[in-house]
């Protein structure tokens, strides 16, 4: 939202000047308000007047040529002009970096931001402070989006009759006047070129034309070309080489035009701060003149480049001071020429779009939020339109990343359970390798662990009485002899194969040729589009190489629970009376483009399972062993090597905390168990029809706020960011119970809401 500045000058140069200013929100009574003062500066109103005289001995006081500065004025004083200016300007400079307002500018950069739109209008009743260069003011420069217009202390509104409406274009009457001397043919063109410009041309007209033209018919903009000039504060404008005549001669004309809507006027001329003055009596909303003589050439580039940013949507003050600092190019040629266009601005109207003026319909209507009842229906609007834009931002997956960033959060900092006793992983590494290679057990072996130390393990865990034993490394070819014998007797021993999935460019692996396909489960994972391990995968259709339709963590899963009855009915597995969640393409926070399988949440425990290297294994004693896997499951399997290695909730960014596949295979089975035997719940979260009721609440909320705070942007700011903490707060207790509730997207429709209402909303 825009913010208005008023500065007050009261006092001269002889005297001083005491400032007031004052701040608010663009539509909105004042917030803040502060004084100070300027010192006196004789110098500098004595320089200023030699820089007037000497721009007015460079031409005629009218819309001149370049020609005439060199030719008609002499080079002489056009090096004097250049160097007015680089005086006027040094001593304008040091007069604003008085210590008497040094206060002011300080409170003034304090309140405003450099991204926020600014004007600042300069009040005052002497007109040498309308001719001063504010634009030189490092104010108005390190801020881009502040410019600064002129005003009176005398202003009111004028109450404009309703419009009839044309096709959505902008009315102007294009007065070009006495062109002796000048091309106004430019000035014509750039009017014609505007693609919803409604122009209405009068060249040259008599006063009785002019006349008829504002009196009988409604315009928005009026612009002037030709030969000007302003005299003891009255302005004169050159109709034709006959006539040349006051506002004050046209006012009736003016005010009727006024009265019929006109919102803008456009003087392209010399010296009109006398005719702004005579038309801001008039209450007209604004205008934009030139304070000193103008050359012919830069008349012309202003219109274009103020022409091109306004009717592109750019506001008035931002248009005018695009076009006004691109004449700085043109100052080698013609000095300060940056410094002549000037908005005139009547304080009580908010300075219309080029939108406005055109009577182009917002995608709302403006609603006025002291009206209830239009206020229910803005705010019922606005919140229907934000869910519908996050409802598709969401389908096209972009909340994702942010809902799972929450979603670590949430695992990373919850309480967990502690380490499961009931797991215990057999680990490999490089000197396991080794270890079986100086054992003379490496024979024909292919892989990281060799069928004769896999038969020694298997003999070893038997007797320790496990309760189950799974091998989560690949085997696709036959056992030796004395393994497959003893692999045969051993019904709790299972191994791995890989189904093909064609949207991963996974292929295929089989498991070992002589195990029973109730021994075997597969290895696939269910991999986040950022790598991490969020989900597990407890069923899918096999292939013709990997025929096991069950994950190798519900094999031991069922094995370990025994007795405990497993069904699927009604697209739902359960395991005695506990129901595992189904995730489909959008369940949660996921926008998944098809979900592989039977998938659910997978429950991390923080604590990992017990691990012991197949040396120690191999070579500690019966006792011990027994006492570390008896009635346990026993997972074996490599670690340390990056394939195989992964990302979790816990280790989202940190590679040293990667888990090995081994590892995770033990955190499923385990979540598994633990949810059948009711020691942690099964991760759920919330059907689609009540995520979008969620959303659309707060999407409500976000609408509420700007309605009862609507003439101030911090609380609208402070209370945005209190439901944003509500959001995060309601997501952290439901997860505390188990239940995963998305937090971005109602974030994002809040913000959204708010936006829209306060856009459309006055």
């Amino acid at each position: 939202m825009e913010k208005l500045v008023i500065l007050k000058f009261n006092g001269n140069f002889e005297s001083g000047f005491q400032i007031s200013w004052e701040i608010a929100l663009e539509g909105q009574s004042a917030d803040r308000g502060f004084a100070g003062s300027l010192p006196p500066n004789p110098e500098l109103g004595n320089v200023l007047t030699l820089w007037q005289k000497q721009h007015k001995s460079l031409g005629n006081s009218k819309r001149i040529k370049p020609q005439q500065i060199i030719y008609d004025g002499a080079i002489n004083a056009y090096k004097q002009l250049a160097a007015l200016t680089q005086n006027l300007q040094d001593i304008f400079s040091q007069w604003l970096n008085s210590p008497s307002f040094y206060l002011v500018d300080k409170h003034l950069r304090e309140e405003l931001n450099r991204a926020e739109a600014i004007r600042i209008l300069i009040c005052s009743d002497l007109p040498q402070i309308y001719q001063l260069p504010w634009c030189c003011w490092d104010l108005v420069e390190n801020y881009p989006n502040l410019e600064v217009a002129i005003s009176s202390f005398d202003f009111k509104r004028a109450i404009a009759k309703p419009k009839s409406r044309r096709a959505n274009k902008v009315k102007i009457l294009a007065i070009l006047g006495d062109s002796q001397g000048l091309d106004l043919k430019a000035d014509r063109d750039f009017l014609k070129s505007l693609k919803r410009g409604d122009v209405t041309f009068l060249e040259e007209p008599t006063r009785e034309e002019l006349y008829a033209h504002l009196w009988e018919r409604e315009w928005d903009v009026v612009f002037f070309a030709g030969h000007s000039q302003t005299v003891a504060r009255q302005g004169l404008l050159s109709l034709n080489q006959e006539d040349t005549l006051t506002i004050e001669q046209l006012k009736y004309g003016f005010a009727k035009a006024i009265d019929n809507g006109l919102q803008l006027a456009i003087f392209n001329s010399c010296d009109g701060l006398g005719i702004a003055e005579e038309l801001g009596k008039l209450s007209l909303p604004q205008s934009i003149v030139m304070r000193m003589p103008i050359p012919d050439a830069i008349a012309q580039e202003f219109l274009k480049h103020f022409l091109q940013a306004y009717a592109k949507g750019s506001s008035l003050y931002l248009s005018t001071k695009m076009a006004r600092q691109q004449l700085q190019a043109r100052e080698k040629q013609y000095p300060c020429a940056s410094w002549l266009p000037i908005i005139y601005q009547n304080p009580a109207v908010i300075p219309p779009s080029w939108a406005d003026l055109s009577g182009k319909q917002p995608l709302l209507p403006l609603l006025n939020l002291n009206n209830h009842r239009q206020s229910l229906v803005l705010g019922i609007l606005s919140s229907s339109i934000a869910l519908v834009l996050v409802c598709l931002i969401q389908s096209w997956g972009w909340l994702e990343a942010g809902e799972l960033k929450i979603y670590d959060r949430l695992i990373a900092y919850r309480p967990t359970l502690p380490r499961d006793e009931r797991v215990v992983v057999v680990t490999i590494d490089d000197r396991d390798i080794k270890y079986q290679e100086q054992q003379g057990m490496a024979l024909n072996m292919r892989g990281s662990l060799s069928d004769r130390a896999l038969n020694q393990l298997l003999e070893r865990l038997q007797k320790a009485g496990v309760k189950a034993i799974a091998s989560d490394i690949i085997h696709d070819f036959p056992f030796e002899p004395e393994l497959k014998e003893n692999v045969a007797e051993a019904d709790n021993f299972f191994a791995i194969c890989r189904v093909k999935i064609d949207q991963q460019n996974l292929v295929s692996i089989s498991p070992p040729p002589s195990l029973a396909p109730e021994q075997i489960g597969f290895s696939n994972w269910a991999v986040d589009d950022d790598g991490a391990i969020r989900r597990q995968i407890l069923g899918m259709s096999p292939d013709n190489v990997c025929q096991s339709s069950v994950s190798l963590s519900l094999r031991l899963a069922i094995e370990y629970l025994n007795d405990v009855p497993a069904k699927y009915e009604g697209g739902i597995l359960q395991i005695g009376s506990t129901k595992f969640p189904r995730l489909k393409a959008s369940s949660g926070g996921y926008s998944l483009p098809e979900a592989q399988g039977y998938q659910t949440l997978l429950n991390y425990r923080r604590a990992l399972p017990q691990t012991i290297t197949l040396q120690e294994a191999l070579t500690q004693s019966d006792r011990s062993l027994e006492q570390l896997a008896r009635d346990k499951i026993v997972l074996i399997g490599v670690v340390g090597y990056n394939q195989d290695l992964h990302h979790t909730p816990y280790s989202r960014g940190k590679q040293e905390q990667r888990l090995s596949g081994v590892i995770i295979h033990a955190q499923m089975t385990s979540y598994i168990i633990s949810a059948v035997k009711g020691e942690q719940k099964p991760l759920w979260w919330l059907c689609n029809r009540i995520e979008i009721l969620w959303i659309f609440f707060w999407c409500g909320i976000g609408s509420l706020i700007v309605v009862l705070n609507k003439h101030s942007f911090l609380r609208i700011a402070g209370n945005v960011a209190i439901s944003w903490g509500i959001i995060l707060g309601c997501s952290w207790l439901l997860f505390l119970s188990g239940g995963w509730i998305i937090a971005i997207a109602p974030c994002a429709g809040l913000l959204l809401s708010a936006a829209i209402v306060s856009v459309y909303g006055k």
